[in-house]
């Protein structure tokens, strides 16, 4: 009798090692299910987010390039393009330093529109005005500061490495001159 005691004892109660066992078991079971919960959760975002907002960005470009750009009430808008004519003279590359303060450069006008209601704007002012247009290349041709060449839109006048427009067309000096200038970016969706 004392011996059926005994074994029902050890059946009844738990050891140490025995407990810890089956208490670690439910929760690594536990861990186990939010574990592959979770990476069912980011497998299903890694897939069907990207499509849902990458088709939101296609339709905003789209509908972004069919749209009329913008520019801020201070600047002249032309095609897509902003212009702002400072008064205050400075040598080219400081003039093209401040530009880059606007997130601009110094004009660059790719149509004959473009400089011609430029060159309006300049003959008002009765001033001239450093452009984007330089030579300070190793080929020596007329290039923007994007670094794309100059298509010529009117013929610039072969005075130095830096052009600037004044009200008969488009000249160029010495980039170390003092000239008001003209900055230029493309203007912002809506």
């Amino acid at each position: 009798m004392m011996l059926e005691n005994v074994y029902r004892a050890s059946q009844t109660s738990h050891a140490p090692g025995h407990h810890r066992a089956t208490f670690d078991g439910k929760k690594l079971l536990t861990l186990w299910t939010l574990l592959c919960g979770g990476v069912v959760v980011l497998v299903w975002a890694f897939f069907t987010l990207p499509r849902k907002f990458g088709n939101a960005r296609v339709i905003r470009n789209k509908t972004c390039d069919d749209e009329v750009k913008i520019c801020s009430s201070t600047w002249l808008k032309i095609n897509q393009n902003c212009f702002f004519l400072f008064q205050h003279k400075n040598a080219w590359l400081s003039a093209q330093e401040n530009c880059q303060h606007y997130e601009a450069n110094l004009a660059k006008f790719t149509t004959k529109m473009e400089l011609e209601t430029l060159m309006r704007h300049v003959q008002s002012l009765r001033s001239s005005f450093w452009i984007g247009l330089n030579r300070r290349n190793l080929r020596r041709f007329w290039v923007w500061t994007d670094e794309s060449i100059y298509n010529n839109v009117k013929e610039v006048q072969d005075h130095g490495d830096c052009a600037f427009m004044h009200k008969s067309g488009i000249d160029s000096t010495n980039c170390d001159e003092l000239r008001d200038y003209i900055c230029s970016k493309l203007g912002q969706c809506p």
